[in-house]
């Protein structure tokens, strides 16, 4: 057992000796008693090895999401249950053993004290056991299914707890073969309520369950139930310390308790946040508790003459960015809307160059703001309804559907486009080459300079799916009947291909950096392909996309198409993949190009979490905010977001350009 300073006393007197804080939200965390090593893991994917000062020992990816975690007390083996029903089985140093595919309908996991055999629980009332190797050594079917496992550190003996009704003890014994376990129930209890965590002490004398609105329930090691600890709360997590001398429990109201194996409390606190997570110390010296907005803090029981918490220190050996926290704080912060409702409906864009924020709520004004955070001033009213943003190098365009406003980054100049217009429901901008590529009711297309005067118009057959411009003065559209259109500089169709009416195409000009044939690239949808099509809309090249996406940006040098459930897919200008990512279940991330060319960011809105991350899903950052989270928008100079009423920056660090 690491040596921990600090003189033990009886009085507690608890000091926070650290925090450190994982990239993504905490998913879960778990402690090594005898190596002193903490295993955590997020939401993304990370894995976090710190040890008892709070440096990272390690710092790993998996292969995929964690669903739940274990790790031996000698911190020898570690298993993790992932998506995709996998089972990892990695060794001290996050190096991986083996991959597996887990159980059927498998939950949860437990590792014995030795770190030898693994145990697995499914809700198809199954005990699986392996080994450290990953081989399997056994099962058991049980009565209920297993919600949660533990196995008492000083004999064979494993116990079970059923999401609702039982609590079991089942011996384990040597298989008929090496290697191989022997498991049977030795005893079950009923149990009148859900159950959250199930704890033991070394010898299994305190077996502790924690029962929410029905408290703590105390058993014993032949499943007698000794009574209840109750502390006014909803109990999610009730933890010994080795020997049953002392108790902590932290409760889904955020409370934060220690308890003598009597049930007396001996300290209590409100916790900011409830914590997902509590471990203690098998000596009872101190406790480790994580929360979803992704703290991992340590509390000294006995803090003696230190009153001072400290923040943990990046290890610049373990961490993945070397001297660098994935925790982040606006630069600036300015109050923007005057109600709820108009901070939720506004539109916000980043331009590069240079570098403005351009910013339009309800009251249908641009406002404009710098990197420094310098309001520089708002434009007219535009009369209208809707709000779109757009942007190219130097220029910001605001609309509504009927009115197109711009502004002259480079001279700070904003300019109504004097222009009839009715229901815009396109609009594409290149100020400085092709001028105005604007849609009205869906079927009337054109082409206009700044001053307001029309290059050309022209009714189309079809409605318009999507519409991109080149500074060529070409133009392309895709319409409802699945057509793909281009025409020249004068408005004259020059070419395009026929489609599919049930699959109308998605459309962006090809990306930076793209071979001078390809022009435009557009995505099937439902037939699933992405085709790179020459100046006249010829197709040159065709990628099979293994599912169907419903988004294509063009962001710098790569087309990336984006499936509901956040997977996605970065090819460049020849239809070569650069990068994929796996699905996020986060709805309405936002994608900007990265500050590197041909790189990708991901911004996505987690509850109170505003996280950035590249393609392969590792954090570039991430904020916690005290606010609803709004509308964001990316740059390659930063991102901007809606926090509450107040418009946040966050602009890109030199260590990340």
């Amino acid at each position: 057992m690491p040596e921990i300073s600090g003189r033990q006393q009886t009085r507690i007197d608890p000091v926070p000796a650290w925090t450190v804080h994982t990239d993504a939200p905490l998913k879960g965390m778990a402690l090594a008693r005898e190596a002193g090593t903490i295993l955590a893991w997020d939401e993304r994917g990370q894995l976090y090895l710190l040890d008892l000062l709070g440096n990272h020992r390690s710092v790993s990816r998996a292969p995929d999401r964690v669903i739940t975690g274990a790790i031996s007390d000698n911190g020898a083996f570690i298993a993790l249950l992932g998506e995709g029903s996998r089972l990892w089985f990695l060794g001290a140093d996050l190096d991986m053993i083996a991959d597996r595919q887990a159980p059927p309908d498998a939950t949860n996991l437990a590792i014995d004290p030795h770190g030898r055999y693994l145990a697995v629980g499914s809700r198809l009332s199954m005990i699986q056991f392996y080994n450290r190797h990953g081989k399997q050594a056994g099962r058991l079917e049980t009565r209920h299914a297993m919600a949660h496992l533990v196995f008492v550190p000083d004999r064979p003996f494993l116990l079970g707890a059923a999401t609702y009704g039982m609590l079991v003890g089942i011996d384990l014994e040597p298989g008929a073969t090496a290697g191989k376990l022997a498991a049977e129930v030795a005893w079950e209890e009923s149990l009148m309520s859900n159950v959250g965590r199930l704890t033991t002490t070394g010898d299994g004398g305190m077996i502790l369950a924690s029962c929410f609105t029905y408290g703590i329930q105390r058993f014993d090691i032949r499943g007698g139930n000794e009574g209840a600890y109750h502390l006014g709360g909803t109990a999610a997590h009730a933890v010994p310390d080795f020997a049953g001398r002392m108790i902590a429990v932290s409760t889904l109201e955020g409370e934060l308790a220690v308890l003598s194996s009597s049930g007396g409390v001996r300290w209590k606190t409100m916790l900011s946040r409830p914590a997902i997570a509590l471990e203690a110390d098998p000596l009872g010296r101190y406790l480790i508790h994580g929360h979803a907005t992704g703290e991992i803090v340590r509390l000294d029981l006995y803090g003696g003459s230190r009153t001072t918490p400290r923040t943990a220190p990046e290890s610049k050996a373990a961490s993945p960015r070397p001297g660098a926290s994935s925790m982040r704080a606006p630069a600036w912060s300015l109050p923007v809307a005057s109600t709820d409702e108009q901070a939720e409906s506004a539109v916000l864009t980043v331009l590069d160059d240079p570098a403005r924020i351009g910013l339009m709520t309800n009251s249908n004004r641009l406002q404009i703001f710098s990197a420094q955070g310098e309001n520089l001033g708002q434009s007219p009213e535009l009369l209208g309804f809707g709000r779109v943003l757009r942007n190219a190098p130097g220029w910001i365009a605001a609309a509504t559907d009927r009115h197109v406003m711009l502004y002259d980054a480079r001279r700070s100049k904003a300019q109504r486009v004097d222009l009839s217009l009715v229901e815009i429901t396109h609009l594409a901008i290149d100020p400085d080459s092709y001028g105005l590529g604007v849609v009205q009711e869906r079927d009337r297309i054109g082409r206009a300079t700044l001053s307001g005067r029309w290059i050309w118009k022209r009714e189309l057959a079809s409605s318009v799916e999507d519409f991109a411009i080149r500074s060529d003065g070409f133009t392309a559209v895709t319409t409802t009947d699945g057509r793909l259109d281009v025409f020249d500089p004068a408005g004259e169709p020059v070419g395009g291909e026929p489609g599919n009416p049930s699959d109308p195409l998605l459309l962006i000009e090809a990306p930076d950096g793209s071979p001078s044939q390809v022009a435009w690239v557009t995505l099937a949808r439902r037939a699933q392909v992405l085709r790179g099509h020459d100046r006249k809309g010829k197709v040159h090249w065709q990628s099979p996309i293994p599912w169907e996406g419903w988004q294509l940006h063009r962001l710098g040098s790569i087309a990336m198409v984006a499936a509901p459930d956040g997977r996605t897919m970065a090819f460049d200008g020849a239809g070569h993949l650069r990068g994929q990512s796996r699905a996020s279940d986060i709805p309405h991330d936002v994608f900007g190009a990265g500050p590197h060319e041909g790189q990708a960011w991901r911004v996505s809105r987690q509850g109170v979490h505003l996280i950035c991350t590249d393609l392969s899903g590792r954090v570039n950052w991430r904020a916690v905010a005290d606010q609803p989270l709004g509308p964001v928008a990316i740059g390659r100079t930063g991102v901007a977001a809606l926090i509450g009423r107040s418009l946040a920056w966050f602009p890109t660090l030199e260590t990340e350009s």
